[in-house]
């Protein structure tokens, strides 16, 4: 059998590769950027989604019809505050802030005992222009970054401007009569901490008595401001209104009333502010974005993270999402991406250590209000997210029990093996019935808990009515219907993956598209037992299924790894290592130290080819494969290690904290009991079902692989395991039965 699958097995993986380069490239959007003379950056911190509702912030939503809208992330490198989100924002990639860069000035303002250009002289022994706007922390902020695990750069932005011969201008700041609130200036420095021109100083505010904190911007003199500017031909022009920091820093000090009231007020005067600066622009050949870095800690306590942005200009179609492709999602872009937006319309090129992509306009067709939209997803989004730590918990918590009152069963009490058996059905049910309840209208946590337990219960119930009808194992069906779904989910940009409770969410932002980590050990898991158990349970189609299964393994580790449908580095690691070995022991190779060579050096050349496709094509392009890839060649070796090290650490991590790491442990203590006792059972099972065995092998494989290979490996590895122990032990509660 050896001698005639594995030519053809080598001409599939041939195959394979040869479809990778002639698979067509996702476009993230079917406009792109394009180039403008200037960009202008309205920045409203403080503003969430919940602020767009009913008449307010008429403007901005006009210019939401006239551009693209969209959610945005907006993740750090530490919390999301404003101290990090500003500095994020002015480097394209996570970054860790300060406090003291609330800190900055016009070069002539008075700072301790002298002026800032002085103060800024002595702090790093640069001199500065009269003209210029000074960041005082450079130093602390370049210190807090120095050690990241990737190379960011503070003030990336503002530099890659200064080297191309383009200038820079910051308005405003939030201000209150004791604190100093000049954030914005961290998006427009270069490396030294300096803006070209600017306004920050207090003369930008009119002091009025009747609101919180007696101060508030003046947008007639912001204006007049940027009308000047623009004159000059500079070429970024961020606008900080403050007014809505402001008295969000001061609302403890007031009744609930009168913020309300005040807030609106400014709420108002910002649009007011918007509207007017959208008569000046030439859209044409200018840009504009409308975009708040930072939610309120009322917005975070209930897990709405994500706030709104505005982008209108050249590329950017009427009435349309915002996309990049970072996300690849229709509607959702990151904070990283603004950056690189800024460089490409303004003819340059990506900055290394920029981790985000430009912004464009999403394909897809609206049959409904841009924002309408967004805030129902925002809703499902919240729901989803709300819904994953009970849910997961109690998963993991049931799967734990059910393990263990099985082996009590198959230890001391046999004859309880059919009340025990449709619980481990249930467990294995779980990930599918997550998967299909997106297709079901959504609502609350509890509704979406309910149609969980009915779902899983129906696929249950439907697994062991195929058993009574035809015979096969229950759990045949339940994993071949497991991986087929995610195969088809995954071949439909992952749509229902995207809003699964055991999916990726882009409010935590680990992962917006293809195929994540929890999934991936679902899909190696289940693929690979429900192929087996398939062959072992139609023993007169054997050899045709070995050889359909060669086929389909090829199409999952495909879409595994593929930068356009899984793009999963680590995924395809595992289940190239997973689905290969247990095809060559379908196939009664015998492993030896040579043939181990042989799966890892194909399993080298299969996500190498991956790899190496993703490179050919435009950075704009590219999944985070294939950026890394080109990090690491930018970079050097080191970047390896740094990646190496950040996975480790964070496996470590989830190892000590997640729930995960409880079933892992336990399916493998599971394992290892069974195959010492009772004595003879693995024996038995292995001469009983030897294809179903060799399954478990491949299993097993994939779980240590993932493990190894994933930066959340424990989570990938208990998944895995979901298809490991519970058909083992059923299998070994219905020999048991048999036996009695």
């Amino acid at each position: 059998m050896y001698l005639f699958f594995w030519p053809k097995f080598r001409a599939g993986l041939l195959a394979l590769l040869l479809f990778i380069y002639a698979a067509p490239a996702f476009a993230a959007g079917v406009n792109s950027v394009e180039q403008a003379e200037r960009v202008v950056l309205v920045v409203i911190d403080r503003l969430d989604v919940s602020d767009y509702q009913g008449d307010s912030l008429k403007n901005i939503k006009s210019l939401a019809e006239k551009g693209s809208l969209g959610l945005l992330n907006n993740n750090t490198g530490a919390q999301i505050n404003s101290e990090h989100t500003y500095p994020t924002i002015g480097a394209g990639a996570h970054l860790i802030g300060s406090g003291d860069a609330l800190n900055g000035f016009n070069s002539d303002e008075e700072v301790l005992d002298t002026v800032a250009s002085i103060e800024y002289l002595r702090r790093t022994g640069w001199q500065t222009s009269p003209e210029a706007v000074i960041q005082l922390a450079i130093g602390k902020l370049n210190r807090a970054n120095q050690n990241l695990p990737y190379p960011a750069k503070p003030g990336a932005l503002g530099q890659a401007l200064q080297e191309a011969g383009l200038s820079t201008a910051v308005i405003g700041n939030g201000d209150s009569i004791a604190v100093h609130r000049r954030l914005a200036t961290t998006i427009t420095m270069d490396k030294q901490g300096l803006t070209d021109f600017g306004l920050v100083d207090r003369s930008i505010l009119l002091h009025e008595d009747d609101v919180l904190g007696g101060l508030r911007t003046n947008f007639a003199e912001i204006s007049q401001k940027v009308l000047q500017y623009r004159d000059m031909g500079v070429s970024l022009i961020v606008v900080e209104t403050g007014d809505v920091t402001r008295l969000y820093e001061e609302r403890d000090r007031s009744t609930d009333q009168s913020y309300a009231k005040q807030r609106a007020g400014v709420l108002n005067r910002i649009d007011d502010f918007v509207g007017d600066l959208t008569t000046q622009l030439d859209f044409s050949k200018e840009m504009l974005l409308v975009v708040s870095p930072t939610p309120t800690y009322e917005a975070l306590r209930g897990n709405r993270n994500l706030t709104l942005m505005v982008a209108a200009g050249p590329g950017f179609a009427p009435g349309s999402l915002l996309t990049s492709g970072t996300t690849k999602r229709d509607g959702i872009v990151k904070n990283t991406d603004i950056a690189p937006t800024i460089l490409k319309a303004l003819g340059l090129e990506p900055v290394l250590g920029m981790s985000g992509r430009p912004l464009s306009s999403s394909n897809l067709q609206m049959r409904e209000n841009t924002l309408e939209y967004l805030q129902n997803l925002n809703d499902r989004l919240v729901t989803t997210y709300q819904a994953r730590p009970p849910v997961q918990s109690a998963y993991v918590m049931i799967q734990i029990v059910v393990l263990f009152v099985a082996l009590f069963g198959v230890f001391f009490r046999r004859h309880m093996a059919e009340l025990i058996k449709p619980f481990l059905l249930l467990v294995m049910a779980v990930p599918l019935a997550e998967l299909l309840i997106p297709i079901l209208p959504g609502g609350s946590v509890a509704i979406l808990v309910l149609q969980l337990i009915i779902a899983t219960a129906l696929i249950v119930g439907l697994a062991i009515l195929i058993h009574r009808k035809l015979g096969m194992d229950p759990f045949i069906f339940i994993c071949l219907a497991t991986a087929g779904a995610i195969l088809i989910d995954l071949m439909n940009a992952s749509y229902l993956q995207k809003q699964s409770i055991l999916g990726y969410d882009p409010i935590v932002g680990a992962r917006f598209y293809g195929i994540g980590n929890e999934y991936m050990g679902v899909l190696i898991g289940s693929l690979i037992i429900g192929t087996t158990a398939a062959i072992q349970y139609f023993d007169k189609w054997r050899k045709p299924l070995i050889a359909l299964t060669g086929i389909i393994f090829l199409i999952g580790v495909y879409a595994m790894a593929s930068p356009h449908i899984g793009t999963n580095v680590g995924g395809a690691i595992a289940a190239t290592s997973a689905l290969l070995v247990t095809f060559l022991l379908l196939l009664g190779v015998r492993f030896r130290v040579h043939t181990i060579l042989t799966v890892a050096g194909l399993v080298i050349v299969a996500v190498g080819g991956f790899i190496a496709f993703d490179l050919t094509r435009p950075p704009d392009l590219r999944s985070h494969m294939g950026t890394t890839a080109s990090l690491i060649i930018s970079s050097g070796p080191g970047q390896v290690l740094d990646i190496i090290q950040r996975k480790w650490a964070m496996n470590m991590k989830l190892l000590k904290y997640t729930v995960w790491s409880r079933i892992l442990l336990a399916s493998l203590a599971v394992l290892a009991l069974l195959f010492y006792r009772p004595r003879g059972v693995m024996q038995n099972i292995k001469d009983k079902y030897p294809y179903l065995y060799k399954g478990f092998i491949g299993v097993l494989t994939g779980a240590l692989v993932a493990f190894a290979f994933n930066d959340s490996g424990v989570v990938a590895a208990a998944t895995t395991m979901i298809f490991a122990a519970p058909p083992l032990v059923y299998l070994v509660l219905t020999e048991q039965k048999r036996d009695m």
